[in-house]
This record gives structure tokens, sequence and C-alpha cells, in this order.
């Protein structure tokens, strides 16, 4: 999971549509003559994030949520959740629950069929529509951010009058914000600017 999930998509710097992926490792072992073997065994897979699902009072809290012990499958682990967090996306709800895979546990497994099927749904929450952010004068030009995807095209359209548009540019990219600079604006000139998906 780490390296297939978490890294892949660390080192794609998001899926496909240019959402980030934040992969969160939660720790059942609530017992402290595990805690230095669970420590040790989390750096060498370079988990960088990971929560205790266990207070003094309470145990499996999350755990429990997505997978309630049952008399069939008593200790459910490991559990697999992926939550889509993205609001506005036309493609899903916000918080609507992509995964929930249950083992039993007690052995190894090979999740590359699993993993391959789980990047497909993950990649197939779209992005919201492009925004234009951070709009600022900078050394006499007129400079703004939009969204960058990997393998998409974003078209900027600029008008002076909300009717006739005509391409600035097209910027086809990374995942990652991308600067527009548009050097022919004068302070006192009206112009509007928008992006589109061709």
């Amino acid at each position: 999971m780490v390296t297939n999930i978490g890294h892949w998509y660390r080192d794609r710097k998001g899926t496909s549509n240019g959402i980030p992926v934040l992969h969160v490792v939660a720790n059942l072992e609530r017992d402290a003559s595990w805690q230095t073997q669970t420590d040790t065994f989390l750096r060498a897979r370079g988990v960088s994030i990971c929560g205790n699902d266990y207070t003094t009072t309470n145990v499996n809290v999350v755990r429990n949520l997505f997978a309630p012990p049952t008399p069939s499958n008593p200790n459910p682990r490991p559990v697999f959740a992926v939550i889509n967090c993205v609001s506005n996306s036309p493609s899903h709800p916000q918080w609507q629950l992509l995964i929930n895979h249950i083992e039993a546990g007690g052995g190894a497994k090979n999740y590359s069929v699993n993993i391959s099927t789980w990047r497909t749904l993950i990649d197939s929450v779209q992005s919201p529509p492009p925004a234009i952010t951070d709009a600022r004068w900078n050394g006499g030009l007129f400079e703004f951010t939009i969204p960058g995807q990997r393998g998409r095209t974003n078209r900027v359209e600029l008008s002076t009058n909300l009717q006739d548009w005509v391409t600035l540019t097209n910027v086809f990219g990374t995942n990652g914000p991308v600067s527009i600079r548009e050097a022919d604006t004068g302070e006192s000139t009206e112009r509007f600017f928008r992006v589109v998906r061709p």
C-alpha cells in the first residue's frame, strides 16, 4: 500500500485529475511491547503519517467504523478504506466511501490485482472545474494561477466584453499550479479571464 498507493500518487503529485492523495496508516496494536517493532516496520516502509486507533479507554474506534467485528471475522485487519474528500467533484460526492476492503488477517497476501482496481477507482474522481486563483500585479504584469493536471489541457481565454473570447494560452501540464502572465494588460484596461477544458 505504501509503495503502490501512497508513494505512487506522491511521486505523480496526485491522481491523473490532479487531485492529491493522502495515505494514512492506523496502528491497531496498542500493546506497548509492540511499539518499537511497529515504529521500525513503518519507518522501513516509508510511512509518513500514522495514527493510533486507540486511547486509554477505547480501542479500534476508526476500524470499527469501516469493519465492525463479526462472528466469522472477530478481529478484521487489515482494513483498506478510501474516502473522497474532494468538494465540487462532478463525478463523486464529498466523503463518499470509494473502497472498503476488509481482510481476516493472519497471513501474507498479494494485493497486486486489488491495487490496480483501487487506483482505477481513486483516479475516477474528477476534479472540480478549474479556477483562477492568486490574481496579482507583479512588476507591471498581471498574473494568476490555474491548476495543472497531468495529461489534461486547460485553455485560458480572455475577453473585453464577456461575449467574445480569445485563447490566451493552452496549458498541458503536470500536476501542480501553473502561473499565467498577461503582459499587455494595463491597470485601466478591462479584461476578463476564464479557464475552460476543451
